[in-house]
């Protein structure tokens, strides 16, 4: 019989083992690397510190607070941003470098890729002034109220006055990183910010080759459909605390550690990040119609908040190796959870005989295994990039990333950009939005300046599929363990393999590592044509 929600939070997780020693205090023979490694930790400090005002900014902060937690969050951007451009770290650098190729033997790999890391992060920010990192730090906090606002009124007008305030900004930003890293565009500065070691060339032919397997199985997808019972809708009451319970249960079943972190709703759009020690998830505030929706922001945000727990953070705390590798592999343990694991026929024969519970609503048609798993992989064409299905998603991000590259290209005029929106969904669905807030206004990311970010998802969907057939392989039947309510072995395996590298190895070399090939579209196109045909 498949194991029911523990009634309990479970307790930490202990071990007979001793600690290990916390490598950022280890001596080390190079002085200037000791000096390096306090002043990151300090760095990192700052940096955790800025994750707790902004998860209260999201959820807790009461508006009168506003304009005050603006200037705090902005002014900590400045201060860590100046910290880390000091002429002293540069000086530190260089004798870290030089001591580490006369004395080899004395870097272990994971010391070479904390050096490694802390001159990356040094590059990418060296030429940027810290007055524009605490504009855009600000902006970025007051373009989720803008977002707000403009998804309410429907006022492209208004909203493209503030988009154009992000876009110069962030063109500034990402033409004082191109002195210092030498990429081939500001855009591909942009897209290194979140993906460190994916460029928009090796971005280019995933892409080219994903479309082209997905504009043959597409059509074939939606012709099998047509010959299928369609999916009934939802149509209860589902009770907002109820779908919080449900919600925080799930993440206790995915072995979520509750002790440093939680669950909470927010009337901003979630936002991934956290930190290690206090990993607090936002997903958007419960809608009593629909279940499934909460319940796929939860999962998600349980995949991002797992790698976030996982991370070195007894040994390598606040020090750049212990930190994620990025946007794409935050994704991809997001999508794993959320698109792989969490619309899977076994995951809902083991959901729908608790929900039916939960909600009281037993023997409901709507609330079958089946039923919950046709309406989360029902296959349909839609303007609204939040609502779309696991195979429709990569077209809106396709398009994201076109406009993307011909905004910071050049190109692209925002005073064209909604009919430019309106012709690209044409192309690529066959539809438009009727109004701005179907288009060009849906989305936070830009509102918040995270130019260079949708990318990821689809980057990330492509190596989740490619972990998880490694994973099938290393561990046997997924399906057996979701259906018991087991997920530790999944958690264990993404733990060893992923979380705790931290930053020793870049992204490439972990896909490669832990697969044993590069990264490609292959296994997310055999889970597609296994799931959808």
């Amino acid at each position: 019989m498949p194991r029911s929600f523990p009634l309990a939070l479970p307790s930490p997780t202990r071990n007979n083992e001793a600690p290990k020693p916390p490598r950022q205090e280890e001596k080390h023979s190079c002085d200037a690397y000791m000096e390096l490694k306090l002043r990151f930790r300090d760095i990192g400090r700052l940096a955790a510190i800025g994750e707790t005002l902004g998860r209260d900014f999201l959820t807790a902060m009461p508006d009168g607070a506003y304009k005050a937690r603006l200037g705090q969050i902005a002014f900590l951007f400045r201060r860590m941003h100046e910290d880390l451009t000091q002429e002293k770290i540069a000086q530190l650098l260089d004798e870290a470098r030089a001591h580490e190729f006369v004395h080899p033997g004395e870097w272990d790999e994971w010391d070479q890729a904390n050096l490694r890391e802390m001159e990356a992060l040094y590059r990418r920010h060296c030429h940027i002034g810290g007055e524009l990192m605490e504009q855009k730090a600000r902006l970025e906090y007051v373009g989720r109220r803008k977002h707000q606002a403009f998804l309410k009124s429907g006022d492209w007008n208004e909203a493209k006055v503030f988009l154009q305030e992000q876009i110069d900004l962030n063109k500034k930003i990402a033409d004082m990183q191109q002195e210092a890293t030498g990429f081939a565009s500001p855009y591909d500065n942009l897209l290194r910010n979140y993906m460190p070691d994916i460029s928009m060339q090796q971005i280019d032919e995933l892409f080219a080759d994903y479309k082209h397997a997905l504009d043959k199985l597409l059509p074939d997808i939606e012709e099998r459909q047509t010959h299928k019972e369609p999916a009934i809708p939802l149509s209860g009451r589902y009770d907002a605390s109820s779908q919080m319970w449900l919600n925080r249960s799930l993440l206790k079943t995915m072995k979520f550690d509750f002790s440093r972190g939680g669950l909470y709703e927010t009337g901003h759009n979630p936002v991934e990040g956290g930190t290690p020690d206090d990993t607090r998830l936002v997903i958007s505030v419960a809608d009593e119609q629909n279940f499934m929706r909460g319940l796929k922001s939860a999962l998600h945000e349980g995949g991002h908040g797992l790698y976030i727990q996982g991370l070195p953070r007894e040994v390598w705390r606040y020090q750049p190796v212990g930190q994620d590798l990025g946007a794409a592999m935050q994704e991809s343990q997001a999508l794993l959870i959320d698109m792989i694991v969490g619309r899977s026929q076994a995951f809902f024969k083991f959901l729908a005989p608790r929900v039916e519970g939960l909600f009281l609503d037993l023997g409901n048609p709507e609330l079958t295994p089946h039923n919950l798993y046709r309406l989360r992989t029902d296959v349909k064409r839609t303007v609204l990039r939040r609502d779309a299905d696991e195979v429709t998603y990569f077209f809106h991000i396709l398009l994201r990333y076109r406009l993307e590259k011909e905004i910071f290209d050049g190109n692209l005029n925002i005073t064209d950009l909604p009919e430019a929106w309106s012709a690209g969904m044409q192309e690529l669905f066959g539809i438009k939005p009727d109004n701005p807030r179907e288009g060009i206004l849906q989305d936070v990311h830009w509102f918040v300046g995270k130019f260079g970010y949708f990318p990821s998802y689809a980057i990330g969907h492509m190596a989740a599929a490619q972990f998880t057939e490694t994973m099938r392989d290393d561990i046997g039947d997924l399906d057996s363990y979701i259906l018991e309510a087991n997920l530790e072995p999944i958690k264990t395996w993404l733990n060893e393999k992923v979380h705790s590298k931290g930053r020793l190895v870049r992204f490439n070399d972990l896909i490669k590592n832990v697969t044993g090939r590069p990264l490609d579209p292959d296994a997310l196109v055999r889970h597609i044509q296994r799931r959808y045909l």
